[in-house]
C-alpha cells in the first residue's frame, strides 16, 4: 500500500471521520495500475524523495537536477526572475538550488515537470492550454494570499493550489474518451454537476483523485484533505486549519477565474471573488493589491513555464461596485470556469524556428490566426531544446542557416537539415511534421531536405492561402497518429483491465474465503517452493499442523454462524503470531498449517506453544456469547533423511493426532 494512502486511511483527516467509507482510493488504484496517471519526472519524483531527508544536502540535490537538463533550464529561470526579488544572476544548478532552497526546489521542481511533460493530449474536449492557464493563476493567487494571511509557507500555497485539479487531468489521460462525452455533457453546468456526473461515471471525482494523487506524491495530507473538498464547500467536521485552507483555496480559485475573464464577464467575476475572499476578512482595496500583484505574477510564470497567459486590468472599480448591496444581491452563482472548451480539431502545435523579424511574424500571424498555437525559437539549437518542451506536431525551419547562406553553399551546420536528422534519430522526432523552407529551392536542395528526413519543403515568398493549403496533410498525419494513439490507448487500457481482473481471480482461487487466510491449494504450492529453497541452501524448514478443539460440538451446540465466527479469529490469532516469514493457511474444516521457512523444530515448537497459549487465554465468541476454546499443534521439521515435502506435512499430521490423543490442548512434535 502506498504510505500516504495509507496514512488517509488510517488517521483522522479534516473534514472525515475515521470510519467514512473512500470508495475512490480503489479507483485512484485501478488508474494506477493502467500507468497512464499523469506522472512528474523521475528527476522531479527523486528530488521531492530527497527534500523529506533531513540529511540531504544542496549539492546532492544539484547532482539530481542536472540529470534533466530541461528541469535545470527552468530551474535557473526561476532562480533569475523577477519573482525572486535578487540582484546577481545565478549561472549554475547549484547556485538556483542554494538560492531557491530545498522546499522551494521540491515544489517547483514537481510543478514544472508536470506542466512540461502534459501539455496536451488525446481528451478533445479537455482544454489543456486552459487547464494550465488556470491551474498556475490559481497557485499565484494562493501564493499571494498566503503571504497575506499566514495560512501556510507560500510556496505550499502555490504548489497547493497549481495542482489542486490534477484529478481532472488524471480523468483526462486515463479515459480520455469517455471523460471527453462526460464534459460535452456538463458543459456550461455548475461544478457540483461536473463533481456528480464523474463521480457517476468514474466512481470518483476530480477532487477526490487529486487528494488521492498528493499523498501518493507524499505531499501534505491535510493539503490533500482541503483539495479533495474545496470545490462543494467548507466542512463542518473539518478541523480549523483545513477550513482556513479551503477558504484560502476558494479566493484563489475566484481570483484565477478573474485573470482569464472575458470583459463581458469580468463583473460577475469580480463579485464571486468579493464574496470567496469574504472568509479571510480581507477588504476591497487590499484585495483589488493583491489580485493586481497576482496578476503580474501570472503573466512571468506564464514566461518562465511557456504558458498561456493574458493581460490583466485594474479593478479597485469593479470591487467597489460589487461590494455595494446591489452588487451583493445580484452575486453569481458558483460555476467556475471549467475546461470543457472544445479544442479545434484541426489545431496544432507549432514551432517557428526563425531570426529574422519579418519572416518570423508572418509565420506567427498566419498561423495563429487560423487557430494554431504557435512557439518561436531562434535557431536550431534553442529549437531543439524548446521541442521537449512543447512538444509541437509541426515544425517550420530554414533549409540553410544564414550563415550557410552567406558561404554561397547550404552547409548542414546549424541548418533545418541538421535539425531534422537530430529530431528523427529521437522517438519524439520521429512522430513531428517537418517543413524546411527557403527562397527559391533548388531541386539538390530539396531532394537533400527529404533525405534528410523533411516532409515538405517551401518556397518564400507564399501567400496565408497556400501556406495554410500546405499545411492540410500535417493536420491528416496528426489525426492518423491521434487515431493509432487511441487504439493503443485502448489496448493499454483493456490489457490493464484484464490483468487487473486476472489478479483479482488467481487471489481469489488460492484464497480461503471465510478467513482471508491462503487455501489448502496454496498452502501446498508454497511447501513445495520452501522444500526446495530449503534443500537447495541447505536450511532449516519448519511446519505445524492445527486444529481447534472439539469443533464439531461448537457447530452442534451453537451453529454454524458461531463455527464460523471461530474460525475467523483463529485465523486473526494466526496472523498476530506468526512472523513476516511465516505463512499461515486454512487447509480445510478447523484445521490450519503455518510453513515456518529458516525454522528449526525447536523454534517450530517455541511458536506452537505461543499460539496454544494465546488460544487458552483468549476470550472467544462474542460478548453475548463468550467461549473458552483451546487448540493442538502438531510440528515437524526437514530433516536429512526427510524426502518430500508432503512426508513433513504427514509427519506434522501425524504429531497433531498424538496432541489430540492426549487430551487436547497441547503440542506434540514429530520424531526425528
Amino acid at each position: 500500500m502506498r504510505p500516504g494512502l495509507c496514512h488517509l486511511e488510517k488517521q483522522p483527516q479534516a473534514g472525515r471521520t475515521n470510519d467514512t467509507p473512500r470508495p475512490y482510493l480503489a479507483r485512484f488504484d485501478e488508474m494506477k495500475a493502467t500507468g497512464q496517471l499523469p506522472t512528474p519526472t523521475g528527476v522531479a519524483m527523486e528530488i521531492v524523495r530527497l527534500a523529506q531527508d533531513e540529511s540531504a544536502s544542496c549539492s546532492s540535490l544539484a547532482r539530481v537536477l542536472m540529470a534533466d537538463p530541461v528541469l535545470s533550464g527552468k530551474v535557473i529561470k526561476y532562480a533569475n526572475s523577477a519573482l525572486m526579488q535578487v540582484g546577481r544572476a545565478v549561472s549554475s544548478v547549484q547556485e538556483a538550488v542554494l538560492r531557491l532552497g530545498i522546499g522551494t526546489l521540491r515544489r517547483i521542481a514537481l510543478s514544472f515537470s508536470l506542466i512540461s511533460a502534459y501539455r496536451q493530449g488525446r481528451c478533445t474536449q479537455f482544454d489543456y492550454q486552459t487547464f494550465w492557464s488556470l491551474s498556475l493563476a490559481r497557485g499565484v493567487a494562493a501564493q499571494e494570499l498566503a503571504r497575506q494571511s499566514r495560512l501556510l509557507p507560500p510556496d505550499e500555497a502555490f504548489t497547493t493550489a497549481l495542482l489542486a485539479h490534477i484529478g481532472q487531468l488524471a480523468l483526462a489521460c486515463v479515459y480520455p474518451d469517455k471523460y471527453a462525452e462526460l464534459l460535452q455533457r456538463c458543459q456550461g453546468q455548475p461544478v457540483e454537476q461536473l463533481l456528480f456526473c464523474e463521480r457517476e461515471v468514474f466512481a470518483a471525482n476530480h477532487c477526490e483523485l487529486s487528494a488521492a494523487m498528493f499523498l501518493d506524491w507524499g505531499l501534505p495530507a491535510e493539503q490533500a484533505a482541503a483539495v479533495e473538498c474545496y470545490l462543494t464547500g467548507e466542512p463542518e467536521d473539518a478541523y480549523d486549519a483545513t477550513k482556513r485552507l479551503v477558504r484560502m483555496l476558494r479566493a484563489a480559485q475566484a481570483m484565477a477565474e478573474l485573470c482569464l475573464s472575458s470583459a463581458e464577464r469580468r463583473a460577475r467575476a469580480a463579485q464571486k471573488l468579493l464574496v470567496r475572499a469574504e472568509p479571510l476578512q480581507i477588504p476591497p482595496l487590499q484585495l483589488a493589491e493583491l489580485y493586481e500583484k497576482a496578476a503580474q505574477e501570472w503573466q512571468t510564470w506564464g514566461r518562465i513555464l511557456d504558458v498561456r497567459t493574458q493581460s490583466s486590468v485594474p479593478i479597485h472599480d469593479l470591487l467597489q461596485n460589487a461590494a455595494s448591496p446591489a452588487g451583493s444581491e445580484t452575486a453569481a452563482q458558483d460555476t467556475p470556469q471549467d475546461m470543457t472548451d472544445a479544442k479545434t480539431a484541426a489545431a496544432l502545435r507549432v514551432l517557428v524556428v526563425e531570426s529574422t523579424a519579418a519572416t518570423r511574424d508572418f509565420f506567427c500571424q498566419t498561423l495563429r490566426q487560423a487557430g494554431h498555437e504557435v512557439f518561436t525559437a531562434d535557431d536550431a539549437e534553442s529549437g531543439l531544446a524548446l521541442v521537449l518542451q512543447v512538444l509541437p506536431q509541426l515544425i517550420f525551419v530554414p533549409l540553410a542557416s544564414k550563415n550557410s547562406e552567406s558561404n554561397g553553399k547550404a552547409s548542414p551546420v546549424g541548418s533545418g537539415i541538421q535539425l531534422c536528422r537530430q529530431l528523427r534519430e529521437t522517438r519524439i522526432g520521429r512522430h513531428l511534421y517537418l517543413v524546411l523552407y527557403r527562397e527559391s529551392a533548388s531541386e539538390d536542395e530539396m531532394v537533400q531536405a527529404f533525405e534528410a528526413g523533411a516532409d515538405d519543403v517551401i518556397s518564400l515568398p507564399i501567400t496565408p492561402r497556400l501556406l495554410l493549403a500546405r499545411l492540410r496533410a500535417c493536420q491528416r498525419v496528426v489525426e492518423l497518429q491521434r487515431e493509432i494513439e487511441h487504439e493503443q490507448e485502448e489496448l493499454r487500457r483493456v490489457t490493464a483491465e484484464l490483468a487487473i481482473a486476472n489478479r483479482k481471480l488467481q487471489e481469489a482461487a488460492l484464497t480461503d474465503p471465510l478467513t482471508g487466510l491462503p487455501n489448502r491449494r496454496y498452502a501446498f504450492d508454497r511447501l513445495q517452493q520452501e522444500w526446495q529453497e530449503a534443500i537447495r541452501h541447505d536450511i532449516p524448514l519448519a511446519c505445524l499442523v492445527l486444529d481447534v478443539d472439539h469443533f464439531k460440538r461448537i457447530n452442534d451446540n451453537h451453529g454454524h454462524d458461531v463455527g464460523d465466527l471461530v474460525l475467523k479469529q483463529a485465523a486473526e490469532l494466526l496472523r498476530q503470531a506468526v512472523r513476516r516469514s511465516d505463512v499461515a493457511c486454512r487447509i480445510g474444516g478447523e484445521e490450519f498449517l503455518i510453513i515456518c521457512p529458516r525454522t528449526t523444530l525447536q523454534g517450530g515448537q517455541v511458536l506452537a506453544e505461543r499460539i496454544r497459549q494465546l488460544a487458552e487465554q483468549k476470550v472467544w465468541g462474542s460478548e453475548q456469547l463468550p467461549l473458552r476454546i483451546t487448540v493442538s499443534v502438531g510440528v515437524a521439521a526437514r530433516t536429512a533423511k526427510g524426502r518430500s515435502p508432503e512426508e513433513l506435512f504427514r509427519q506434522a499430521d501425524q504429531a497433531l493426532y498424538a496432541a489430540k490423543q492426549a487430551g487436547r490442548n497441547r503440542v506434540r512434535i514429530a520424531p526425528n
